[in-house]
């Protein structure tokens, strides 16, 4: 199977989680696997310490340094798909790891019969807890031809996944007045895993960056209570990001989820629910980058 995998590393303490992480895939696969490290965040020892990363797994690195996630998902699909021919494209969370090496192909064969049906599929742990956002999204071909890029005006990267529902939703051929069906697609339990979806629960998969994962052998630093984040980046993120999302996603679908009025993006049937390559940087042509607005 020819798999172009994605991981993108936005703290120091990610780094050797994603050391472990692409051992326990890379080491036994079969599969021919195309991975990227992308640095969203640019220090000169994250930048030092990737490179030792790439170096380590023979993968290509990318120092973006503009923390700009979005963007760099639809590079890997692009790639992927467009240039390499390849039968998924795979986003890795950094802080995700097999517990056994050998489980890796086990799951990617199980998953692949889903390939011609699905627009993507979710990997997660067995966890009852463990929703959104999973630790590996699998992008198949058909998703690539129906939906397309993300939206790269969620900057850097939240509100995008509920953009993606909305438009998978109506592309899938639901009904938009159905709220029920809707809205209990967005909790991101198993049970209510879309029709466009599908959802592998793994025993052998940890997400170390869960609350629930306290592993003395990682000096306590997992979950999100215990994650180090600098405060001026937590309070930008509270404050701007979040409400920044919000508006774009209101003026884009008339209203925030699961309101939403409108079936094509900004009530203009001449906006494909489908972003193409092409125009990812800007999708919508003239309706501002978010991106550009915040120093």
């Amino acid at each position: 199977m020819e798999i172009e995998l994605a991981t993108i590393v936005a703290s120091k303490q990610e780094i050797p989680w994603l050391d472990y992480g692409l051992e326990s895939i890379l080491d036994k696969t079969n599969n021919n696997i195309n991975a990227t490290i992308y640095l969203a965040r640019y220090t000169d020892h994250m930048f030092e310490e990737c490179c030792k990363l790439a170096e380590k797994y023979s993968v290509d690195f990318e120092p973006k340094g503009d923390n700009a996630p979005t963007s760099y998902i639809n590079d890997t699909k692009h790639i992927g798909f467009d240039i390499n021919n390849a039968d998924c494209v795979m986003s890795l969370q950094p802080d995700v790891v097999f517990t056994k090496k050998d489980v890796f192909d086990q799951v990617m064969d199980h998953v692949s019969q889903k390939f011609d049906s699905k627009y993507c599929i979710m990997v997660s742990s067995d966890k009852p807890d463990d929703i959104q956002p999973m630790g590996i999204t699998i992008h198949t071909k058909l998703g690539w031809e129906k939906i397309g890029c993300e939206d790269e005006n969620f900057y850097p990267m939240c509100g995008c996944e509920h953009d993606y529902t909305r438009r998978s939703y109506l592309e899938y051929g639901f009904d938009p007045e159905d709220r029920d069906k809707y809205h209990s697609y967005i909790s991101g339990r198993p049970e209510n895993t879309p029709e466009w979806a599908s959802r592998f629960c793994s025993h052998d998969l940890l997400h170390l960056d869960k609350d629930w994962n306290h592993d003395i052998r990682l000096a306590g630093r997992t979950g999100v209570k215990n994650k180090l984040l600098d405060y001026a980046l937590h309070i930008f993120g509270m404050c701007v990001l979040d409400d920044s999302h919000e508006i774009y996603y209101a003026q884009k679908w008339g209203g925030i989820f699961p309101a939403e009025q409108f079936i094509y993006p900004f009530n203009d049937d001449n906006n494909s629910r489908k972003i193409s390559w092409s125009d990812s940087r800007n999708p919508y042509g003239y309706y501002p980058i978010l991106k550009e607005y915040i120093i």
